[in-house]
């Protein structure tokens, strides 16, 4: 028996995959058959020049316009996205950008949130994104790879995301994360797509860029750790609700806290600003920084 649970460990261990990995890694396991890459960029990206064997995807074959506010696709429309890249649960992905602006780094992260979100949790972070690829002068190429398609059932984890109506009952119970830069935060600076200024009642401010360097690299995991632990109070056993202006700034947070750090209560609140600030009937606060009491 103890040989079994040795050799059962060893495989779970050996079958789960970093949430972040360099390139020197990807460039060690590409041709693994296991392993998925994506791409994620515009198809002129894409089709000028990817990295070996990598997939395809935009963030639009993942998100859907309400009007004033942006969510993800139904269930049916993501399971057969992670179908046609040949997704399962047994799956290694790893996903990258290519980073031209900050939205660009962030549709992938959020892409990273929405897999876990459907089921998939053997996801990774490409550090530094198609940018770093290109620095290292590994080679880029054409050639769209042929992959069959999966089977997969999407498996919802319903606690790793929140609705208006959830962030309203948990105001002042649960500690939140505004994403956004701190001008938005303190509500200095407008937003044009949200009609009011400031915070969710009760939020704390830590702007998504805080966690990397000029490069898009993750910062230290150690600072990181010690960060949230110490300056933000937060408690890896309890969960925590991070959110935005419109759900991409956030998902980094949650790549951060849930993926690198290892929080496990970690909900995305979707809508975000974009549904929160377009209502009248919401609680908000400007011009002050606030820190989660119970």
């Amino acid at each position: 028996m103890k040989t079994f649970l040795f050799s059962l460990l060893l495989s779970v261990a050996a079958f789960a995959i970093e949430p972040l990995v360099d390139t020197t890694w990807l460039q060690h396991h590409i041709g693994d058959k296991k392993l998925r890459i994506v791409e994620v960029s515009t198809p002129k990206s894409y089709t000028s020049g990817h990295i070996k064997d990598a997939l395809h995807t935009t963030i639009d074959k993942w998100r859907v316009n309400h009007g004033t506010f942006i969510t993800i696709r139904s269930a049916q429309e993501i399971q057969k996205e992670i179908r046609r890249l040949g997704i399962d649960a047994s799956t290694e992905v790893v996903l990258y950008a290519d980073i031209q602006t900050p939205k660009d780094f962030l549709k992938a992260s959020y892409i990273f949130w929405a897999l876990n979100y459907h089921g998939i949790t053997n996801v990774a972070f490409l550090d530094g994104g198609k940018q770093a690829w290109i620095e290292e002068g590994a080679a880029l190429e054409s050639t769209i790879p042929a992959i069959a398609a999966s089977s997969y059932k999407v498996k919802i984890q319903p606690a790793l995301i929140a609705d208006r109506t959830y962030v309203e009952e948990h105001i002042g119970k649960l500690p939140m994360l505004d994403a956004r830069p701190s001008d938005k935060y303190l509500g200095i600076a407008p937003t044009a797509t949200v009609a009011r200024d400031g915070h969710i009642k009760g939020a704390m401010s830590y702007s998504w860029n805080y966690s990397v360097e000029s490069d898009y690299t993750l910062k230290e995991s150690k600072k990181l750790e010690t960060l949230f632990k110490e300056g933000y109070k937060l408690d890896k056993e309890s969960e925590v609700i991070v959110y935005c202006t419109g759900g991409l700034e956030t998902s980094f947070n949650y790549f951060v806290l849930s993926g690198v750090l290892g929080y496990k209560h970690v909900r995305l609140y979707d809508a975000s600003m974009k549904e929160w600030g377009n209502r009248r009937d919401t609680p908000m606060v400007q011009y002050t920084y606030e820190v989660f009491k119970k």
